[in-house]
């Protein structure tokens, strides 16, 4: 009998393998606010990426400013010579910078945000006489500054905070500058000020790329805006023109005089040192020009006077201005619209007008 026929034994079955499960890939860590070091090679105090960068305590005080050496000094990028004049925390300095999103979050700083730079600043007396300027530069290693906004003055004497924003061009390692100026400069080589009073510090930023497009505009917001933008404006706005060019004149003479008068005097000997003369013109420099006496002193008759908002200096008012007449007879008298009055100084030189 024949033996039966096996069936063959079937191969078992195997299991599909799984597809590996893939895990998201993290969101980079956000590195914080970022405190700055003095970089040798740049000459500056910069910070690694972060949501923000602070200067601290390396900007503080100015150049070589008694009392207030500032440390690394001049602490820019281009080594701008900072003024040596004065005394610390009496006459100007900037003390601190620091820059920040305007939206805040957690995200380091992106090319194409918005960001503010805050500067802690000293102004003299009561800060009349002490501006600032803001710029930024794309590229730390090789910088084109740009000014961010108008010219500021500071709002108070002592300590003060100003501030300025724009938009983070393209450029991973970025820089921002502030000018701060006793009177006013113009910022000559590299947009340094170099006025006796003056400090120029730098913040270097780093900055991450963004992979969206950045708009070709990104510059827009440090353009400064023309005086006048219609015929007719220009036309009911020159007379506050030419009293603005006179005395951007006389702060520009403060600037480059290298001596202030001295504080809380009357300008009678033009004190050495620094300081306004409170109701009683100014002096300037050792045995400088004297202001005439305060409100309601008749003028001598080599006394000239000047109708102006603000107080010139003595040698612009002997330069450009006229002898005592009905418009003007004492110290202080108004003289015109917008606050305008009279102001004083004696010992000019006697020409054919005084000498009528």
């Amino acid at each position: 009998t024949p033996a039966p026929t096996q069936p063959p034994t079937p191969a078992p079955t195997q299991p599909p393998t799984p597809v590996p499960t893939q895990l998201p890939t993290p969101a980079p860590t956000p590195s914080g606010p970022q405190t700055a070091s003095h970089d040798a090679t740049l000459g500056a105090p910069k910070c690694s990426h972060g949501l923000s960068c602070d200067s601290a305590g390396l900007l503080n005080g100015r150049g070589t400013s008694s009392g207030g050496v500032e440390p690394n000094q001049p602490n820019n990028l281009n080594s701008c010579t900072d003024g040596g004049s004065g005394t610390y925390h009496v006459d100007e300095s900037i003390d601190r910078i620091i820059v920040t999103r305007v939206t805040g979050g957690d995200g380091d700083l992106t090319e194409g945000d918005e960001v503010t730079i805050t500067a802690t600043v000293w102004c003299w007396s009561d800060g009349s006489s002490s501006f600032i300027d803001f710029y930024y530069a794309s590229d730390a290693s090789n910088p084109d500054w740009n000014q961010i906004g108008p010219r500021q003055q500071c709002p108070g004497g002592g300590a003060q905070t100003i501030t300025a924003s724009y938009t983070l061009p393209p450029g991973s390692i970025q820089a921002v500058r502030a000018n701060l100026m006793y009177g006013q400069n113009d910022a000559g080589v590299n947009n340094c000020v170099t006025g006796s009073y003056d400090d120029t510090d730098d913040l270097v930023i780093s900055v991450k790329p963004n992979t969206a497009s950045i708009s070709a505009s990104i510059s827009e917001a440090a353009v400064r805006p023309g005086k006048h933008d219609d015929v007719q404006g220009a036309i009911e706005f020159s007379a506050k023109d030419a009293e603005a060019d006179l005395l951007m004149n006389e702060l520009k003479e403060m600037n480059t005089g290298g001596v202030k008068p001295a504080e809380g005097g009357d300008g009678s000997d033009g004190g050495k040192g620094k300081g306004k003369g409170k109701g009683k013109g100014k002096g300037k420099g050792k045995g400088g020009a004297g202001g005439s006496e305060s409100t309601g002193t008749a003028a001598l008759a080599t006394d000239k006077y000047l109708c102006s908002k603000h107080e010139p200096l003595p040698a612009t008012i002997c330069a450009d201005g006229s002898v005592a007449d009905d418009t003007c007879s004492s110290q202080g008298q108004r003289c015109g619209k917008g606050g305008r009055k009279c102001w004083f100084t004696s010992g000019c030189p006697a020409d054919d007008e005084s000498s009528e």
